[in-house]
């Protein structure tokens, strides 16, 4: 498994130097043929490094009362049938598809907010605990239905609840018919026939539900995934599809509706549609610039968080590796004060000069420590300016295309509108000149009104791309630098933890 820095070693060397008295590759074996593994309390933040132990033979593992978010790792143990996980910061059931035999699955006090993922287990899985979780509804009971050997079911302390609560039992039995035991009491015969006589017609409505939701929330999410990519590309707010209209949403415009209305058999139209392939081309070309810049970000983040993983892990190894070095060192320490001395020397003696050599070799692991720990903050903080100079050259270059082509296009509408007037004001040449002025004015005014209001447009939506973008990329490093900033902290105080656990080891010792 893999533990914080601190914690691994403290564990397993305390465990060794109290129970143990095996060599290594004895304890090894020992931990190769294990069956039933208990993790619980052990501080630790991932599932990893399962390898030393067998595949073949563990069939039950726990890991209770941890600090795991994820649960990966375990598709090579297909014949684990108890998996215990609760007491951790789980979110989500994920990744248990390798595990074809697991029957008994305990996931209470996890902020889980769903029951899904376990379709390989739908056939073998006897006992689900999700008590004490996050589950809002009862939705999840519908596909706990299909488990056919599903004899014990705990939901007991979730937020969701029936109306009237005392009614939940009896709803639970009736969609979930093939438990024998509920909340850790037995279902009885004449529960189940109430169960069903009560809620049967209920539990058809829902599953006719169900079936609707379910297809209702594939089209939600591919819509709200569309607009989530859209507003990630600093998108949300310029028009897309059949929106891109050059009429209805640049020009309803009095004097443009009215010549293309007079004028059609002059080729005005072909002038119009023209302009109006322009437009709508530079928004797919700032559409698309905007969708690849996205792309690009996306990767160089994933990229970089890939990085930071190996760089962390590596640092992880380093420290893990000194831990232990000072974990051997002390079991030889404790071998020496155990055995005495048999050269004349008091044990006093022996032992101040034993307790001064520990002492020392503390301090030295303390400094070491810290310096792994500085050395790899220094590394972390350069890797995010370097992204930070990527990004921010990647966003420069998105930036100056978008205005590149927002000033084209405010040309095109202006030349648009130009073209227009003048056309506008040679229809009325004919007209007596008291007519022919006030035409001329009412032209003038409403096509110098749209310039106005296309230039605001065209501004608003240009600024708002690009103080998106910034603002993205300030949150982004806001978030790196805190995480980091936390990450330091926490590895500080773990170090500092370990040093005061063994001087307080220390100071036993001596007296």
């Amino acid at each position: 498994m893999e533990f914080t820095v601190i914690n691994s070693d403290v564990g397993r060397f305390s465990r060794d130097d109290d129970h143990h008295n095996d060599s290594d590759a004895s304890s090894t074996r020992k931990f190769e043929d294990v069956g039933c593994l208990d993790l619980s309390c052990s501080n630790i933040l991932h599932i990893a490094n399962l390898c030393l132990i067998s595949s073949t033979n563990l069939t039950s593992l726990k890991l209770p009362v941890n600090r795991i978010d994820k649960i990966c790792n375990l598709d090579a143990y297909t014949n684990l049938v108890e998996l215990d996980l609760s007491h951790n910061h789980i979110k989500q059931i994920e990744n248990l598809q390798g595990l074809i035999k697991l029957r008994r699955l305990t996931l209470n006090h996890n902020p889980l907010t769903n029951v899904q993922n376990l379709d390989t287990q739908r056939n073998c899985l006897e006992m689900l605990d999700i008590g004490y979780c996050k589950i809002a509804d009862y939705k999840f009971t519908l596909y706990l239905r299909k488990f056919t050997n599903l004899i014990s079911l705990i939901v007991e302390g979730n937020p969701c609840q029936t109306e009237p609560i005392y009614s939940e039992r009896t709803f639970i039995l009736s969609i979930v018919q093939s438990l024998l035991v509920y909340n850790n009491k037995t279902v009885t015969v004449e529960e189940r026939k109430e169960a069903l006589d009560t809620h049967s017609q209920l539990v058809a409505m829902l599953e006719k539900n169900d079936k609707k939701w379910k297809r209702m929330s594939v089209d939600e999410q591919l819509r709200l995934e569309r607009l989530a990519g859209r507003k990630n590309a600093f998108l949300d707010g310029i028009p897309e599809g059949e929106d891109v209209d050059f009429n209805v949403n640049v020009f309803r415009n009095p004097t443009v509706e009215q010549v293309l209305m007079e004028n059609s058999r002059y080729g005005i139209h072909n002038v119009y549609r023209g302009y109006a392939d322009n437009f709508r081309r530079l928004i797919t070309e700032i559409t698309e610039a905007a969708e690849t810049s996205r792309g690009i970000r996306a990767r160089l983040v994933d990229e970089f968080h890939c990085d930071l993983r190996q760089l962390i892990d590596g640092g992880v190894d380093e420290s893990r590796k000194c831990v232990s070095e000072f974990a051997e060192h002390k079991k030889r320490v404790k071998c020496e004060l155990s055995a005495g001395t048999g050269d004349g020397v008091s044990p006093s003696t022996n032992a101040d000069v034993a307790c001064g050599r520990f002492g020392e070799r503390m301090r030295v692991t303390w400094l070491t420590l810290m310096g792994h720990e500085d050395q790899l903050s220094r590394k972390i903080t350069k890797m995010i300016g370097e992204l930070r100079d990527v990004l921010e050259k990647q966003i420069v270059e998105f930036k100056q295309l978008v205005n590149n082509r927002f000033c084209m296009l405010q040309r095109q509408q202006n030349i648009f509108l130009q073209f227009i007037l003048e056309y506008a004001v040679s229809s009325v040449q004919s007209d007596d000149i008291n007519n022919r002025i006030s035409r001329v004015s009412q032209f003038t005014n409403d096509i110098s009104q749209c310039m106005e209001s296309q230039a605001s447009q065209v501004e608003r939506a240009e600024l708002y791309i690009t103080k998106s973008a910034s603002k993205w990329l300030d949150d982004v490093f806001d978030k790196l630098n805190s995480e980091e900033f936390q990450r330091n902290r926490r590895k500080i105080s773990e170090i500092a933890s370990f040093i005061r656990y063994q001087n307080e080891t220390l100071k036993r010792t001596q007296s």
